[in-house]
């Protein structure tokens, strides 16, 4: 036996390698062909040959009709703020004028017509073309090119004056609205009369650039910002230095900042983008991505596919809105448009790790239709949108989750969900380790072959999907999972992930480096709340059928199949031709070194979840506390009110002060993203002190609180338009990296830690859509993990007049900090606060 088993060895291995060889091909061209339909004609290397894959006329005709969209769109955009029937109009008036006109007329015979004529002459005689071209044509293309010409150029003049008119910031901080702001409003309103329906990117050409602040105003915020938390003696040494740095080093690069302010559309947030978030090298499980939840105390229905079905499909509506453009820009009292360039990147777009910096790859919207789901360890590829482009409808895609359900728990099938202690269930814990080793180990194991077209699935994927089968019952127990999934169930690298739990309970987990929490939210909260409003499950809690594409009672199941191996299933009934492998088993080949590998980004991944302590809890009426509409009775600010309890709670929790951060959304300008609020100041120290100080009457408090809260709402407003400290210094140090200077300065000032780091989730954002959301099921938002080891990380949504949502982190390693205690201290905060005004 041993000498025939050496005999025919190596025919064995040969038959195996042929069949994997089949295989494989197989998978490949099925990637080729899907390319085919969703981007037109595709050449790719099979078998030492020449593969060349043309689509069918559908398929060629859809691209066609969605770059005519993209024109389409994009005409819309530069004849802004004069509409495009009106530009249609125009052009053909004119037109038909000087086609009618007299020859000795001044419509042919101005200095304009006669050197566009002259040119046209030169053009037309040099390509021999003068017995070819009639004279008329000849006007018509020339007088069509002049009025088209003309009318650009006046947008572009007023698009220009409107950015002039973005720039006025009066009514920001205006107590009482002046003549000057009426005004200004009143041609604002004027340009947006043009357009009653504008595109989700019409306002962008429009949008000011953000301004480049002078260093000495920076340096004289710096100090103020520093000096509650520093000693006397350290506050010197700061100062010596700053003034040092503004003299010696600042002035060129400055020079460089105002340069590429000049050219880029917004001089920070390249670079923020670049050196923040894709240079870094830490893990960015829990240290930079985060999460949020859905409605309070509302589960619509506990069948787990039938939420995810439901959940996907209205995602999927709201990519439509963006695709085409008709999501509605969001304003400002409904005349201050913000950019909204950061939902361009919203779907299909993945953080791919590198060696020395990761980069953020984002997919046409035509080239992806399906969404990557995980369960119990195994990933599959389901098709959300059919191949014409529309959605597939909730019941279909509850079809094809339940079947993933069934196949994954049926220990007789060859596609059963893996065995959780083997490597492929814990493959997402390598998007949560340190960056340069995930880079190492995709380029080792996943850069050919089965695992490379499986991996390519899934960054390729519109979203991940997770349907998770632990059933969270507290909103810590759900922020702390959707925030790490125990450190093996999150695709990290993903734009986001849906989270859809065992009693249907739903989260989202999202990535960092693309975009800012404020836009997860709002495509989140449109999601819930079209979900509400649209009688989505029927009497059972299965998903309601609204469309005739319901297949007939006992229609068989979805196709399913493995990774080059097809199943037996027929495809289900009612659905359009090509849509047959709407649901795919990835399959991963994971050798000896891989498994190792992932198993020990397992460990790594799990080591990090447990030193994270979470907590999620609400600040009510009904529980005794109180939310903003008491704030609003003492003619206070709640998020500057909010920022002193925590400044209080801190200095309780740690007997210190420490910079505290706190973000500002920057998008009143082209492309912005985030400014820093460094909310403890001196008038807050000040305030603080005070509320420790038994012999303090209530008068001197009040007072130092309302100069506190007075401070910040400044600082807010000042961040809000690009007049803040840490971006400016951000990029005076690249720019100092970028020439190869050494500004210690700079350095000692940016690596300062923020040990208390905030931040306010927006809510409401989705319009008329929100005042069908009753107050009982505003969403507790997200949360975040520490930003420092020794520091808490603190998010807060003021839902309602009544009630506030605090999300509270912090590391377990630290002896020094505890969620638990820290809320005890800010409910404390509160009430004390409170009590100045009863």
């Amino acid at each position: 036996p041993r000498a025939l088993f050496r005999l025919f060895a190596p025919v064995m291995a040969e038959a195996r390698s042929a069949v994997h060889s089949i295989r494989l091909g197989s998978v490949h061209l099925d990637a080729v062909s899907t390319k085919a339909k969703l981007r037109g004609p595709q050449t790719a290397a099979l078998d030492g040959g020449l593969l060349i894959v043309v689509p069918a006329p559908k398929y060629l005709w859809r691209q066609a009709m969605s770059r005519f969209r993209y024109m389409w769109n994009t005409t819309r955009h530069a004849s802004w703020p004069l509409p495009i029937w009106g530009l249609m109009m125009i052009t053909a008036a004119f037109l038909t004028k000087v086609i009618y006109s007299e020859s000795d007329s001044w419509y042919r015979n101005n200095r304009l017509a006669q050197l566009l004529w002259d040119l046209d002459e030169w053009w037309v005689g040099r390509l021999g073309l003068h017995a070819l071209v009639p004279t008329w044509v000849r006007i018509s293309y020339l007088a069509f090119y002049t009025a088209f010409g003309v009318l650009f150029l006046l947008a572009f003049i007023n698009r220009m004056m409107m950015r002039v008119l973005l720039r006025y910031q009066g009514w920001m901080v205006e107590k009482k609205t002046s003549a000057t702001t009426m005004a200004w409003g009143a041609l604002m309103k004027f340009y947006f009369a043009f357009d009653k329906h504008p595109l989700t990117f019409t306002y962008q050409s429009a949008m000011p650039r953000l301004a480049v602040p002078s260093v000495r105003q920076t340096i004289d915020r710096y100090l103020k910002s520093v000096a509650p938390v520093l000693s006397e003696e350290e506050f010197k040494e700061h100062e010596a230095a700053a003034l040092a740095f503004e003299r010696q080093e600042a002035p060129r690069l400055q020079a460089v900042l105002v340069a590429k302010s000049l050219y880029a559309t917004n001089y920070v947030s390249d670079w923020w983008e670049k050196y923040v978030y894709l240079r870094g090298r830490s893990p960015i499980l829990i240290n930079s991505n985060y999460y949020g939840l859905g409605f309070n105390n509302h589960i619509p229905t506990h069948s787990q596919v039938s939420r995810a079905a439901t959940l996907v499909h209205h995602y999927m509506r709201f990519k439509e809105l963006l695709d085409a453009q008709q999501l509605p820009p969001m304003t400002i009292r409904g005349v201050v448009p913000i950019c909204m360039r950061q939902y361009e990147r919203l779907f299909q777009t993945t953080r791919i790790p590198g060696r020395d910096a990761d980069t953020n790859v984002h997919l046409d919207p035509n080239d992806s239709i399906h969404v990557a789901v995980l369960h119990r360890g195994g990933f599959w590829k389901v098709n959300v949108l059919f191949d014409n482009g529309r959605i597939v409808p909730a019941h279909e895609l509850e079809r094809r989750f339940r079947s993933i359900v069934q196949i994954s728990a049926d220990a007789s099938s060859p596609l059963r969900a893996p065995d959780p202690a083997s490597a492929e269930a814990n493959l997402p814990a390598l998007t949560g380790i340190d960056r340069t080793r995930w880079a190492e180990h995709r380029e080792a194991f996943f850069s050919e072959g089965i695992n490379k077209l499986s991996l390519d699935d899934i960054e390729s994927a519109i979203v991940v999907v997770h349907l998770d089968d632990r059933s969270p019952t507290t909103w810590t127990e759900t922020g702390t999972l959707s925030l790490h999934g125990n450190g093996n169930t999150r695709w990290c690298d993903k734009s986001f992930n849906l989270i859809v739990y065992a009693n249907g309970q739903a989260a989202v987990h999202a990535e960092h480096s693309w975009a800012d929490a404020p836009v997860i939210a709002h495509a989140w909260e449109w999601v819930l709340a079209s979900e509400h409003m649209g009688s989505s499950y029927n009497a059972a809690g299965l998903c309601a059928v609204k469309d005739s594409h319901q297949p007939p009672p006992g229609s068989p199941s979805p196709n399913t199949r493995a990774r080059g191996k097809k199943g037996r299933n027929t495809a289900p009934a009612a659905l359009p031709e090509g849509d047959e492998d709407e649901v795919t088993r990835l399959e991963f080949h994971l050798s000896k070194e891989a498994s190792q590998a992932v198993l020990e980004a397992r460990s790594f991944t799990q080591k990090l979840c447990d030193d994270l302590q979470l907590i999620v809890a609400c600040h009510c009426v009904k529980d005794g506390g109180y939310g903003k509409g008491f704030i609003k009775k003492q003619k206070c600010s709640p998020d500057a009110w909010i920022q002193m309890a925590l400044q209080l709670a801190w200095q309780r929790d740690q007997g210190k002060f420490s910079l505290t951060y706190e973000a500002a959304a920057v998008r009143l300008f082209n492309e912005g993203r985030t400014e820093t609020i460094r909310s403890c100041t001196s008038e807050t120290r000040a305030f603080v002190t005070l509320m420790q100080d038994a012999k303090a009457s209530k008068g001197q408090r009040i007072e130092a609180l309302r100069a506190a809260a007075e401070t910040h709402v400044r600082l807010s407003r000042e961040s809000s338009v690009g007049r803040g400290v840490d971006r400016h210094l951000f990029c005076l140090y690249v720019s100092s990296l970028a020439l190869g200077m050494e500004a210690k300065f700079l350095k000692d000032a940016l690596g300062m830690p923020w040990q208390l780091s905030t931040s306010q989730i927006p809510q409401n954002q989705t319009q008329g859509m929100w005042k069908h959301i009753p107050e009982e099921m505003f969403s507790p938002s997200g949360g975040f993990g520490p930003v420092s080891d020794q520091g808490y990380g603190v998010s807060y949504m003021m839902a309602s007049d009544d009630m506030t949502f605090f999300h509270i982190s912090c590391k377990r390693s630290c002896k020094a900090t505890d969620a638990e205690r820290f809320k005890k201290h800010l409910w404390q905060a509160h009430a004390d606060m409170r009590a100045l005004f009863e």
